[in-house]
């Protein structure tokens, strides 16, 4: 059983997802997205109302993390990770589906839905 939890454990931060601690009211706090390769990994994922979502540059250059769809950003939110390691962060209040993309390179796009607590 202690290698299969370390197995998934390796996947998620394998895909830049990993796994979050849980506060005092079970919701998770955080979670990551791994910006490398111009894609987001993952490209999309489901998370409860209060997750800090974390974008990491892996690559050597300038990425946005923009809310909505290319020539229609919807000012959720907006973010730039400039160079490798850099980070942003956005924490979801409000239950919904939030796509975002990348203001210089279009074709780069991520989904968010956003549950109540306790859904998923």
């Amino acid at each position: 059983m202690r290698i299969l939890a370390v197995s998934v454990v390796g996947i998620l931060v394998a895909w830049g997802q990993t796994p979050s601690p849980r506060g005092g009211n079970g919701v998770n706090q955080d979670t990551t997205v791994a910006v490398k390769t111009f894609q987001f990994r993952p490209t999309s994922l489901v998370a409860p109302v209060g997750t800090r979502v974390v974008w990491t540059n892996g690559d050597e250059i300038e990425h946005t993390i923009t809310a909505g769809v290319p020539d229609s950003a919807s000012g959720a939110f907006n973010g730039s990770v400039k160079a490798i390691g850099a980070t942003f962060s956005h924490t979801f209040t409000r239950p919904g589906t939030y796509s975002y993309f990348c203001e210089r390179h279009h074709f780069m796009r991520g989904e968010i839905r956003v549950t109540p607590t306790g859904e998923n």
